[in-house]
């Protein structure tokens, strides 16, 4: 095993190389993600430990976000807490925005999750070659993925 220091964003990017993306609304595949391609059965086994570690690591980040937005949110009559973008919003008689200004709360908060998605994390990993990858044929790019690949020269 070795380990790999990444920013957290990269940790979400990993996340979604792995796992693929799709839209919620309307069930649009964006990004397939390596563990669904063609691989054998030992790299899909490192892959998804990998993956199940990098969940890990998100869920954590998950609740420093969540206690930025109690943080700087409102709680609404249900108890909803949201952070609205923008304040002053300014309607016309169809309910179409006609005005707005950006909510310096939100701008303080947006601030706050950059710099959180800006540290680092070290992360354990089982490194992959090229070769264990060579036969997959992908329209995907991975481009976080192939900073754990092991190049042999």
């Amino acid at each position: 095993m070795e380990k790999i220091s990444l920013k957290i964003f990269e940790l979400y990017n990993l996340d979604a190389e792995l796992n693929g993306v799709t839209n919620p609304q309307t069930g649009e595949v964006k990004l397939v993600g390596l563990l669904a391609e063609k691989l054998k059965l030992t790299t899909k086994y490192w892959l998804t430990d990998l993956a199940k570690r990098v969940a890990a690591e998100k869920a954590f980040i998950e609740t420093l976000k969540e206690d930025l937005i109690k943080k700087y949110g409102e709680t609404d009559r249900v108890g909803n807490i949201s952070i609205s973008m923008y304040i002053n919003i300014v309607k016309d008689e169809n309910d179409n925005i006609v005005s707005s200004e950006p909510n310096p709360i939100f701008i303080e908060f947006q601030n706050e999750f950059n710099a959180l998605l800006q540290e680092e994390k070290e992360i354990e990993y089982k490194p992959i070659t090229l070769i264990e990858l060579e036969n997959i044929e992908s329209n995907d790019n991975y481009p976080t993925i192939f900073k754990l690949i092991e190049i042999d020269e």
